[in-house]
């Protein structure tokens, strides 16, 4: 829960005229159209129903974090120190979470000994979250540096990952990890069209959303005979599309999910029609920003994936790497957590550091 403040921390040392320039000068669209999305999810708390921060932390994180992004890449020493401090993140916070899975939680039940086992079980679920999503650059990194140390260390990397994800009651990390380990796999063989593939699947998801998700989960069984939690994302996904559809163009407002207050009865269980958020990213975008929110997510998504098909062309696991990073966080987005939380917003702009630092090794290649 500490990483959006470590990495604003970041930005704010990396911040710099220069470096703003020399992203503003490379690739002007993407940025311009990140801080259109940014401002448009701001811009949409004036009729929102939710009156916390929400927008505040959301255009704070960005700003902080593009000048992160940038210095990653920004040269070969600075690729070279991200991409070998997310070696050494990945393996201290392995061996936290070991500790945690093997005992029993010590370390969290030390720290909040207070706290319901539903809720405690979030904290180590978390901190996987981003073990994971540092897994692939790291892989690539190693394997790309062709020495017999760094092959191994990226075996041992991928049997912790491997062994971690199936941990802490998180079924959705396991199944993350074996898409993006079968996207990696051939991206290998087909880099360009395994990242367009993935960005171009997530954006048309994006767009599609509302009308298919109802079609997919219509049949009135399915709440019945599907594990408890999944019951409960259908019916809430149900609900959701149902809201949508009240405000298609501009959406309810950001975060407005908060403010639910309809309830839901899932197998004979009481919950809110939307609790907290709606267990997918697509939906909330849609949800929160309406149809201008879709069409500006739906554009970074298919443009970004463009242009890191074209930065990543010569690249064999860099682009491996990327695709799979891909595929991995856009299909833990739309099942998993809220796009508002600044912890799972951090941990997708410190990904894309990490991309960005291969990136650079892209580059002098």
């Amino acid at each position: 829960m500490g990483l959006p403040v470590l990495l604003s921390l970041a930005g704010l040392a990396a911040l710099g005229p220069s470096l703003l320039r020399q992203v503003l000068e490379k690739r002007p669209l993407v940025p311009a159209l990140l801080v259109a999305w940014a401002a448009w999810a701001g811009a949409t708390s004036l009729w929102s129903p939710w009156d916390g921060p929400t927008a505040l932390k959301t255009l704070s994180l960005i700003a902080l974090g593009l000048p992160f992004i940038a210095a990653a890449g920004a040269n070969e020493k600075s690729s070279a120190l991200t991409l070998s401090a997310a070696v050494a993140a990945f393996l201290v916070l392995a061996i936290l979470l070991g500790v945690e899975a093997a005992f029993d939680m010590p370390i969290n039940r030390g720290a909040q000994p207070g706290l319901a086992e539903g809720e405690l079980n979030r904290n180590p679920s978390r901190g996987l979250i981003v073990l994971l999503a540092m897994t692939w650059p790291a892989v690539a990194w190693l394997i790309a540096k062709r020495r017999g140390w760094s092959a191994t260390l990226a075996g041992v990397i991928m049997i912790a990952a491997c062994a971690l994800s199936l941990q802490f009651d998180q079924l959705v990390t396991a199944i993350g990890l074996g898409a993006s380990s079968l996207v990696f796999a051939i991206a290998l063989f087909a880099r360009r069209f395994a990242i367009l593939a993935t960005s171009f699947g997530l954006a048309l998801w994006m767009l599609i959303a509302p009308f298919v998700t109802p079609l997919i989960v219509a049949s009135p069984q399915l709440v019945e005979s599907v594990p408890l939690s999944w019951a409960h994302r259908i019916a809430i996904w149900r609900y959701t599309c149902a809201r949508i559809l009240e405000q298609p163009w501009f959406g309810h407002g950001i975060d407005s999910g908060r403010t639910t207050t309809d309830m839901l009865v899932i197998r004979g269980l009481p919950t809110r029609g939307i609790p907290v958020h709606p267990h997918s990213a697509s939906l909330q975008v849609w949800h929160d920003l309406g149809l201008v929110g879709a069409l500006l997510s739906a554009a970074l998504l298919a443009y970004g994936g463009w242009r890191l098909s074209r930065a990543f062309a010569n690249d064999r696991y860099a682009g491996a790497a990327t695709a799979a990073v891909l595929a991995m966080l856009g299909l833990m987005a739309n099942v998993g957590w809220s796009l508002w939380q600044e912890w799972w917003m951090a941990t997708l702009i410190l990904t894309a550091a990490l991309i960005a630092a291969l990136g650079a090794r892209a580059a002098r290649a």
